[in-house]
């Protein structure tokens, strides 16, 4: 598994963090890209190069993918948690684990050789159609979900995974 993309997010972050807290910006805003990114980190991670060679092999491909996700969602909270320490933000892991657990549930929807891709951007894209509604009432309520009602869009997210377990 390729640890580079989190460990050069992780600086970053850090980084950014630093700047916005230097310059007395509110960091709410950079806490929710950085759900975003790290979000779609963890569904990047589900990219496994040695798939093909491992079809043969007894392990389902879901165990495999839990498997992977382990290994790259506890740093990823690992992370979460340090930033929120030095941001002095009360939120908690809800719109990152949020935004993940829909990304993964594309991903694994998707054909395998579009789903990673097309999971990976699923945080990003809906942060960015959260930040970008021009309109209000239900729709934009429906858009920013994933910040107001976390908890119950990772459940929703985690059911629609189950269901695709067998893909």
């Amino acid at each position: 598994m390729p640890w580079r993309p989190l460990l050069a997010s992780a600086g970053v972050t850090a980084a950014v963090l630093g700047l916005a807290r230097g310059s007395g910006a509110s960091v709410d805003a950079f806490l929710a890209v950085a759900s975003a990114a790290l979000a779609g980190l963890v569904v990047a991670a589900l990219h496994d190069p040695a798939a093909s060679l491992l079809a043969t092999v007894p392990v389902s491909a879901m165990q495999r993918r839990l498997l992977r996700l382990v290994l790259v969602t506890l740093p990823v909270l690992a992370l979460w948690w340090t930033l929120t320490l030095i941001s002095g933000a009360t939120s908690g892991p809800g719109p990152l684990l949020a935004l993940a657990a829909s990304g993964v549930a594309v991903a694994v929807w998707v054909p395998p050789d579009r789903g990673v891709l097309l999971g990976g951007c699923v945080p990003m894209g809906w942060y960015a159609i959260d930040q970008l509604t021009p309109w209000t009432g239900v729709a934009a309520d429906v858009v920013g979900w994933w910040r107001t009602e976390s908890w119950s869009v990772a459940a929703v997210a985690l059911l629609v995974l189950v269901l695709g377990r067998r893909r």
